[in-house]
């Protein structure tokens, strides 16, 4: 993707989840909108420039958090990694099992971060939250993932965002 995109996301994403996707809250669950477009980028780039986005995104959301710095990072760049690797290798931009794999890759990030709080602090209650937080926020990033790579698979938005090496492949 061409740089400037990458600082417009970066410098967008966290106020965009915080007050837009606020609107579309259920019941207080939200979709992950940085993890839905790290998911994007991984299936637009490649596996190196998709980890590298991730952890650079997922530091901002911990600064931005005031949470454990690097966690996140390092989680966002496992993802951005996985998203990559299916990317060019087994998905296409319009396969309906990007919702699946989206909710997957949330789901699993989840259950990393309540074990990783269950670990360092104790006491959470992760079969309660597995299925009343969980499983309902997974649902509906990977949903909220579908439609955003829906909107940017369009040959318009992927001549803007791709750098044109990348649009020669």
């Amino acid at each position: 993707m061409k740089p400037r995109v990458y600082i417009i996301l970066l410098l967008m994403i966290v106020p965009f989840q915080a007050s837009f996707l606020e609107l579309l809250s259920l019941r207080g669950i939200t979709p992950d909108a940085a993890l839905a477009l790290l998911y994007c980028i991984g299936l637009l780039t490649g596996p190196v420039e998709a980890a590298l986005a991730g952890m650079v995104l997922g530091v901002v959301q911990d600064i931005s958090s005031a949470s454990f710095i690097g966690f996140s990072g390092f989680l966002r760049g496992l993802i951005g990694l996985a998203a990559g690797v299916l990317g060019r290798h087994v998905l296409d931009l319009s396969s309906p099992s990007n919702i699946l794999f989206i909710t997957v890759f949330s789901l699993v990030e989840s259950v990393f971060i309540a074990l990783f709080l269950e670990v360092s602090q104790g006491s959470v209650p992760f079969f309660s939250m597995f299925f009343t937080r969980m499983i309902p926020g997974a649902l509906f990033t990977g949903v909220f993932g579908y439609f955003l790579l829906s909107l940017v698979s369009r040959k318009g938005m992927l001549q803007f965002l791709k750098r044109r090496a990348l649009l020669q492949e």
